[in-house]
């Protein structure tokens, strides 16, 4: 993010998706609007609005003398505040140093709920952000308070949350969140029912086992076989799943992110593979991941969906420590934070003396192999990476 803010700043221009301010805004109202603009661009990616530089483009940071606002303030401030539908712009407020200056970035994700709008005016300071209206940003330019995004604007907005911008491929990420709308026929088929193109099924043989350590060195091997997710009976995605038979435990195959052996640094001199695994949020394989979890329990909540991931209607006796990240960028910075950490990791190691008392070379790689998922997951999560 800081390579990325600094070229911004190069840039010496405002875009579609990224604002400077001097400092934080004095009427929270204007933050509103500046929020809902930013949250309403047609843009695949995030945004944002960038505290501590001036309108030459200088970066002079932020101190205690200015009006700054917390992460919580802004949230909570949001809250109270009457969107349509109940749909908030999501965000975060990260601050970072840029030659020794501190600078914060609220980043305003991208989502298909636009158009996000009030149903209630909302004044402060004879300002008004009006019901009904829907702001955007043109360029380097917000919609007025007074104005309203174009038509062709809207229109885009709408067709976006309706899915119509999107090709069938991709709309099945969408559709297999619809959860309550998917028909199954026994346990190998299923239809969407909204539009019945779309389907699901079973297909090939079952084979067992793996060369992951969670394939081989827990009391029990996973099956895997695929789903295939169709459109007018043509094949879109083949999926792999992973079934642990006695658990009821089943999953999309996670995505694999080889850390380089940081003993060496090399890539090649290691006793053990560092494989960090992992799911995307927005992809394909975690849409499924949701989809199949939420077949499992009557009123699916966000913590049907947590990770480590385990069986959901009894007691778990696996636990797989796999990540979830926002995107590639987040992988990075997870990647980054367990090599700067690894030495922590090699003093674990050492320490196992559990582990150590493996005769069996393989089953002691294994176990080595899953201490590191371990460890990585704990890091991660103990340290908000």
């Amino acid at each position: 993010m800081l390579e990325l803010i600094r070229q911004l700043v190069l840039e010496k221009k405002e875009g579609d998706w990224w604002d400077f301010k001097q400092q934080h805004h004095s009427n929270l109202l204007d933050l509103l609007h500046d929020i809902l603009c930013m949250a309403n661009i047609i843009y695949e990616g995030e945004r944002y609005i960038i505290f501590g530089v001036t309108d030459d483009y200088e970066i002079i940071g932020l101190n205690n003398d200015n009006v700054r606002y917390s992460q919580a303030d802004i949230l909570n401030f949001l809250r109270t505040k009457s969107f349509a539908n109940y749909k908030i712009p999501e965000l975060k407020l990260d601050t970072v140093f840029i030659d020794g200056k501190e600078i914060d970035i609220l980043t305003i994700a991208n989502a298909a709920k636009k158009p996000y709008y009030l149903t209630k005016d909302e004044t402060k300071k004879g300002s008004t952000v009006r019901a009904g209206v829907v702001y955007s940003r043109l360029q380097d330019s917000n919609t007025p308070k007074t104005s309203c995004a174009t038509p062709y604007e809207i229109e885009a907005m709408w067709r976006e949350r309706f899915g119509l911008t999107k090709k069938a491929s991709d709309r099945f990420s969408d559709i297999l969140l619809d959860y309550n709308n998917w028909k199954y026929d026994g346990l190998s088929k299923a239809f969407y029912d909204i539009d019945p193109d779309y389907t699901m099924e079973i297909d090939g043989d079952e084979e067992s086992g793996g060369k992951f350590w969670w394939e081989e060195g827990l009391f029990e091997k996973p099956d895997k076989f695929y789903y295939l997710l169709k459109y007018k009976s043509i094949p879109l995605h083949k999926i792999l799943i992973v079934r642990f038979r006695s658990e009821n435990l089943e999953f999309p195959f996670p995505r694999i992110e080889y850390v380089t052996h940081p003993d060496a640094n090399d890539g090649y001199n290691s006793d053990i593979y560092c494989d960090l695994f992992y799911f995307e949020k927005g992809s394909i394989e975690f849409s499924l991941f949701k989809h199949i979890r939420a077949l499992e329990v009557e009123f699916p909540s966000e913590k049907s969906y947590s990770f480590p991931i385990e069986t959901q209607i009894k007691p778990p006796i696996i636990e797989l420590p796999f990540l979830l990240v926002d995107n590639e960028q987040h992988l990075n910075e997870i990647t980054s934070q367990l090599l700067s950490s690894f030495i922590d990791f090699k003093e674990e190691k050492k320490a196992n003396i559990e582990i150590k008392e493996f005769d069996d070379p393989i089953l002691k790689r294994y176990a080595y192999e899953r201490s590191f998922s371990e460890w990585a997951f704990r890091v991660v999560n103990e340290k908000c990476v």
